[in-house]
C-alpha cells in the first residue's frame, strides 16, 4: 500500500511549475508566504508588484525572505533594500537587512539595526517577533527574548503561536506543533496559514480531523484560491478522489487559481477513473503547454486505461522522448504502465524490458517483479520467468507463499522441462542410443524441471490435500520423464488424482474434472496396454485386464468414442 501511495505522489507532483492566470492583490502573495508556499507567493509578489494598491516596501520584505530561504543572499538584500527605500518608516526590511548580518555573524551590526527598527514602533510585537525569527532562522541563539517580548506586547497575537508552532514542526512534535496553530486560530479566527499548517502537520495524526479544519477556513473564506487548492489536496492525501476533483474544479474556477495547477486535475481525474475527462483536458492543456511533461503523462496513462493501445504507445514514445530534467524525472509507475500498453499488445519482449526499468526504479514492488516473470513467461523464456517468479515469491515470504504460488512455480518449471524435452527429442530424432552432447544436455536440463515441478506439485497436494490439481501436475511432470510409459513414473499419481477425483461423485458431471478422469484413465490404459506384448503370460493377462478395465471407464464418459472401442475391440 506504502509502495502505491509514493508512487501517486511522485506521478503527481513531478514537474509542476506555477504560474496564476490572476491575483486580487499582493495580499495573496503574502498569505501563501505565511502558508508555506513561498514559490507561489513570489509569482503573486512580483505580479502585483506594480499594482496601484500595493504597498511596495511590504512586498519587497516577502520577496526579501523568499529569497532568504532560497540562500539568495544577495538577491534578498536587494529586496530589503528597495523596501527600506519605498517606505523607511516599515521596519520589517530593517529587520531582513539584520537578518542577513546575523547569518554572517555579525550580532552587534544586526542588533543595531534591529533597534533602529523597533524604535519605529516600540509597542510593536510584529517587530520583536520578526527578530526572533530572524535569530532562529539563522541558527543564530537569543531567539528565546524576543519571543518573550512579542508575547509580552501582545499576548494574544496569533502569529507567535504559528511561529511556535513552527519550531515544533521543525522539531518533528507535530502534537505540540497542531495545538500552538490550534491557538492561534483560537486568538484569530482569520488566521488562514494557522489553518493550512494544522491541517499539514495533524494530516498524519488524524486526518478526518485535519479536513475538518480546512472545511471551516473554507466555510469563513469561501473565495480563497489557497482554501480551496488546500481543501483539495487533503481530500487527494485521504485517497478520497471523487471529492478531490470536485473541489479541484471549483478551484480550477477560481480567477485567482494557478494555471499550472490543471495538470493536477487531470492527473486527478485519472485516478477518479474518468479517463475520457482526464484526456479531454489533458488535450486542453498540451495545446497552450506542449511540451508539458506530466501530461504526456497522464495521455499514456489515460488512453490505456480506455484500451487504446496504440494511442498510448504513440503516446509513451512521446513522454519518453520529450525533455526531462531534475523536476521531471520518469519513475517506476511510467515504465510499469509503458510495459502494460506492450503486454497488451502481445509485444512481450518489450514489455519485458520496461518492466525491467521499473524494477530498476524501484527494486522493492513485488507486483513489477511478477509482471517481468509473467512477460518472459510468454516469450517462453522459462529461465527467466522462474527466476523472478522466484524472487516475488522471496519478496514477501507471507504474503507470497501460498498454496497457489507454489503451484505457479511447479507450472513454470513444467513448461520449461516440456520445453527442454521437446528440444531433446529434435536433437535425438530417431537415434535415441547415440545421443549427442547436446541432446544429453536437453534431456538432463528436462528432467531436472520437470523433477522440481514434482517438488513444488508435492508441496501443493502436501498443503491442499483435497485438490486434485497437486495430483494431476505431479503426473505430469512425470510422465515428462517417462514419455514412453517404459517406467510408469506417472502410474502413481494417476492412481492418486482417481482416488481424489472419487471422492466427489459429481467430478463426473463437472467438465474441468471430467477431464482430469479421461486424463488419468488414458495414461493407465495405455501404460497397461503398452505391457500386453510382455512375455511373462502372467503379466500380459494382467495387463489385457487392466487396460480394458481403463478404457471401459473411458467409454463411460465418452460412450460414441470409436478410437476407445477399436482398442478394445484388439484386446477381445
Amino acid at each position: 500500500m506504502k509502495s502505491k501511495i509514493k508512487l501517486l505522489l511522485s506521478f503527481l507532483l513531478a514537474g509542476v511549475m506555477i504560474a496564476p492566470l490572476s491575483a486580487n492583490s499582493y495580499v495573496d502573495g503574502i498569505e501563501y508566504f505565511k502558508a508555506g508556499q513561498p514559490e507561489r507567493a513570489r509569482i503573486l509578489l512580483e505580479r502585483t508588484l506594480n499594482d496601484p494598491e500595493t504597498k511596495k516596501a511590504e512586498s519587497y520584505y516577502y520577496l526579501g525572505e523568499i529569497a532568504f530561504l532560497n540562500k539568495d543572499y544577495a538577491k534578498a538584500q536587494e529586496y530589503y533594500d528597495k523596501g527600506v527605500e519605498a517606505d523607511p518608516m516599515y521596519g520589517y526590511n530593517l529587520i531582513g537587512q539584520g537578518k542577513l548580518l546575523l547569518n554572517k555573524q555579525d550580532i552587534k551590526g544586526a542588533e543595531a539595526l534591529f533597534k533602529e527598527a523597533t524604535k519605529l514602533d516600540k509597542k510593536s510585537s510584529g517587530y520583536q517577533l520578526a527578530i526572533a525569527k530572524a535569530y532562529y532562522r539563522t541558527g543564530t541563539p537569543g531567539y528565546e527574548k524576543y519571543l518573550e517580548k512579542a508575547r509580552k506586547q501582545d499576548k494574544n497575537n496569533p502569529d507567535c503561536f504559528v511561529f511556535i508552532g513552527d519550531m515544533k514542526a521543525d522539531a518533528k512534535d507535530n502534537g505540540a506543533a497542531s495545538q500552538n496553530y490550534e491557538m492561534a486560530i483560537l486568538k484569530d479566527s482569520g488566521c488562514v496559514e494557522a489553518y493550512v499548517k494544522y491541517s499539514h502537520v495533524y494530516f498524519n495524526i488524524n486526518a478526518d480531523e485535519a479536513i475538518q479544519k480546512l472545511e471551516l477556513l473554507l466555510a469563513k473564506a469561501p473565495t480563497s484560491a489557497l482554501a480551496q487548492r488546500e481543501m483539495a489536496e487533503a481530500y487527494y492525501k485521504k485517497g478520497q478522489y471523487s471529492k478531490a476533483v470536485d473541489a479541484y474544479e471549483r478551484y480550477i474556477k477560481n480567477p485567482n487559481h494557478f494555471e499550472t495547477d490543471r495538470p493536477r486535475l487531470a492527473a486527478l481525474l485519472y485516478y477518479d477513473k474518468r479517463y475520457d475527462e482526464s484526456l479531454a483536458l489533458a488535450a486542453k492543456i498540451l495545446e497552450k503547454d506542449p511540451s508539458n511533461f506530466v501530461i504526456h503523462r497522464v495521455v499514456m496513462y489515460d488512453n490505456f486505461e480506455l484500451k487504446k493501445y496504440a494511442e498510448a504507445e504513440a503516446a509513451a514514445e512521446r513522454f519518453f522522448n520529450g525533455p526531462s530534467d531534475e523536476n521531471n524525472v520518469f519513475i517506476a509507475r511510467d515504465y510499469l504502465v509503458y510495459g502494460d500498453v506492450f503486454s497488451a499488445q502481445k509485444k512481450y519482449a518489450e514489455a519485458a524490458s520496461q518492466y525491467q526499468k521499473a524494477l530498476d526504479c524501484d527494486s522493492t514492488n513485488v507486483d513489477i517483479i511478477k509482471k517481468l516473470s509473467d512477460a518472459y513467461d510468454r516469450q517462453n523464456d522459462y529461465e527467466n520467468a522462474i527466476l523472478y517468479y522466484k524472487k516475488y515469491m522471496e519478496a514477501d515470504a507471507e504474503k507470497n507463499q501460498r498454496t497457489m504460488n507454489f503451484y505457479n512455480l511447479g507450472q513454470l518449471h513444467y513448461s520449461a522441462g516440456i520445453a527442454a524435452a521437446s528440444e531433446f527429442q529434435k536433437l535425438a530424432g530417431e537415434n535415441a542410443k547415440k545421443l549427442s552432447d547436446e541432446a544429453r544436455a536437453a534431456k538432463e536440463k528436462a528432467d531436472a524441471y520437470l523433477l522440481y515441478a514434482d517438488t513444488l506439485f508435492a508441496i501443493v497436494a502436501e498443503k491442499a490435500p483435497e485438490d486434485v490439481r497437486g495430483y494431476i501436475w505431479r503426473a505430469r511432470s512425470a510422465f515428462g520423464r517417462d514419455q514412453d510409459l517404459k517406467l510408469g513414473l506417472a502410474k502413481p499419481f494417476y492412481l492418486q488424482t482417481l482416488e481424489i477425483l472419487d471422492k466427489d461423485p459429481a467430478n463426473k458431471e463437472k467438465k474441468a474434472t471430467r477431464r482430469y478422469y479421461t486424463e488419468s484413465y488414458n495414461y493407465l490404459a495405455n501404460y497397461y496396454y503398452q505391457k500386453t506384448t510382455d512375455l511373462d503370460a502372467k503379466v500380459q493377462k494382467d495387463a489385457v485386464k487392466n487396460a480394458r478395465f481403463y478404457w471401459s471407464k473411458m467409454l463411460e464418459l465418452d460412450p460414441n468414442n470409436k478410437d476407445i472401442k477399436e482398442m478394445l475391440d484388439t484386446l477381445k
